[in-house]
């Protein structure tokens, strides 16, 4: 079974029983997280200030400003301002803390389902 936490234009965010892990699905990324994990991203994300990383970033070459490193030093993820604030949404809708407790929930009914 799959839960739909949210979803956007470009995104959306579920947890599946299968697994057991919380799938973030942005443009062409995707990310699988612990529920730990997750609530990490998230708040990671939220706190991020697009102004201030396109300052940061505004002599660069790129056409996005917005360089977030991905845990390899090889690897970024490039946003916009606009893709930025659509990523927070997704993460952050307005019953984001039923989300989480629905998370919890989710994996409290797996785990006794499966023991």
């Amino acid at each position: 079974m799959t839960t739909l936490f949210s979803k956007t234009e470009n995104g959306k965010v579920f947890i599946c029983s299968k697994c057991n892990q919380i799938h973030v699905e942005y443009k062409n990324l995707n990310f699988n997280f612990s529920q730990k994990d997750y609530i990490y991203f998230t708040n990671y994300f939220l706190k991020i200030k697009a102004d201030e990383w396109e300052y940061k970033n505004k002599d660069t070459f790129y056409k996005r400003k917005i360089i977030i490193p991905l845990g390899h030093k090889n690897f970024n993820m490039m946003l916009n301002k606009e893709e930025l604030i659509e990523l927070k949404e997704l993460l952050s809708s307005k019953n984001h803390q039923s989300q989480l407790e629905l998370i919890s929930t989710s994996f409290l009914n797996f785990i006794q389902f499966y023991n």
